[in-house]
């Protein structure tokens, strides 16, 4: 019997966090990371973001809170592969 390959791409999620440069094509709910400087700063799910992409508030993990942050600090996001509930 052959063994076909499985097709990757449409449907599987990348294993690690994926850099999204532009915030504009960041989405409510998205699961995140923030870096400054090559270093995670801050990592939760977005609770709200600017239209045109210059900022987002972030509600952190582990409960410390809200906090917001501007495209313009030259940070970056990173999404976090978004998990099944099967």
């Amino acid at each position: 019997m052959y063994n076909r390959p499985q097709p990757v791409g449409r449907g599987a999620a990348p294993l690690s966090p994926e850099p999204v440069p532009n915030w504009c094509k960041l989405s409510r709910s998205d699961q995140v990371e923030i870096h400054r400087q090559g270093r995670p700063i801050a990592s939760g799910r977005i609770d709200m973001l600017a239209l045109d992409g210059s900022l987002l508030w972030l509600q952190q993990d582990e409960g410390k809170g809200r906090a917001l942050f501007l495209h313009s600090d030259g940070l970056r996001v990173y999404r976090r592969p978004a998990t099944r509930n099967t």
